[in-house]
C-alpha cells in the first residue's frame, strides 16, 4: 500500500474523529444550555409562586387580625369586665377564661400564617416572649436565656409552628405537673443545631411510668420527630427536657 494513501487514510480518520467529537461536544453543550434554560424558567416560576404564596399568607393573616382579632378583643374585654363586676358567678369567669384561650389561639394562628415571621430570630424571640407570658400568673419564677448571635435563616412555616408548640407543650407540663418554684428556658445554637432546653426544680417524673401518658409526652415526642430532632429527658433535682433540632432540615 502506498505511503501517501496510508497517510491520507489516517488524516481522513483523524478529521472524522475530530468531527464526531466536535458534534458530541455541541450536543452536550446544547443539552447543558437547554437544561439551564429550563432550570432558569422553573426557578423563575417557582420564585413567582413562592412570592405569591408569601403575599397570600400575609393577606390572610392581616384579614384574620383585622376582621376576627379586633372583634374577639372587644368580646374579651367585655368578658373580663363582667368577670370583675361579678366575680362570684362561675359561668362568667369560665366564659372569660374560654375567650382568653380562644384569643390566644387566634393570635398564634395569625403569627404562624404571616410569612414575615419565618426568620429564625423572630421564632426564638417569639417563643421566649410567649413562654414568659405563660408563667406570669403561675406562681412559678421564670428565667429565659437566648443566644447572643442568631443566624439570618428562614425556617419552614410548619417547622416554626411545630417548634413553638413543642416549647409550649413542655412549658405547660411544667406548670401543670412539676410542682416547681422555678423554670428556666434556654435556647442556644451550636454547629447548626437549635438546642431547646426547659428545666425546672420540681418533683421530676419517670418517663417510662404509665401515668406520664397524660402529661403530653407523646405530643412532645411527635413534634420532635416532625422537626427531625432528638429528645433527652433527665430527672435530677427536677426535670430537664432538651430537644436538639437540626437547622438544615427545617429551612425553607
Amino acid at each position: 500500500m502506498p505511503k501517501n494513501f496510508s497517510f491520507s487514510l489516517v488524516f481522513t480518520n483523524y478529521w472524522f474523529y475530530c468531527s464526531v467529537i466536535l458534534v458530541l461536544l455541541c450536543v452536550i453543550l446544547y443539552i447543558l444550555l437547554k437544561n439551564r434554560a429550563y432550570r432558569n424558567q422553573f426557578d423563575s416560576k417557582f420564585s413567582a409562586q413562592n412570592e405569591f404564596i408569601k403575599l397570600e399568607r400575609q393577606r390572610i393573616s392581616g384579614e384574620i387580625h383585622d376582621e376576627v382579632g379586633s372583634g374577639l378583643s372587644a368580646i374579651k374585654l367585655y368578658a373580663e369586665l363582667s368577670a370583675k363586676n361579678k366575680p362570684d358567678i362561675e359561668e362568667v369567669r369560665q366564659l372569660s377564661d374560654m375567650i382568653n384561650d380562644i384569643s390566644e389561639k387566634i393570635n398564634e394562628v395569625i403569627w404562624s400564617t404571616n410569612s414575615d415571621n419565618d426568620s429564625l430570630i423572630n421564632i426564638i424571640y417569639y417563643i421566649e416572649e410567649q413562654i414568659r407570658k405563660f408563667f406570669e400568673h403561675s406562681g412559678i419564677r421564670f428565667e429565659g436565656s437566648l443566644p447572643n448571635e442568631i443566624p439570618e435563616i428562614t425556617i419552614k412555616s410548619q417547622s416554626r409552628r411545630e417548634l413553638y408548640l413543642l416549647a409550649k407543650e413542655i412549658a405547660h407540663n411544667a406548670i401543670k405537673h412539676s410542682q416547681a418554684s422555678e423554670v428556666k428556658l434556654n435556647i442556644a445554637i451550636s454547629n447548626g443545631i437549635i438546642l431547646l432546653n426547659i428545666k425546672d426544680n420540681g418533683v421530676g417524673f419517670d418517663p417510662s411510668a404509665k401515668k406520664v401518658k397524660g402529661m403530653g409526652l407523646a405530643n412532645i415526642k411527635l413534634r420532635t420527630q416532625k422537626l427531625k430532632g432528638t429528645l433527652k429527658i433527665e430527672n435530677y433535682k427536677g426535670t430537664s427536657i432538651l430537644v436538639r433540632i437540626p437547622i438544615d432540615r427545617n429551612v425553607s
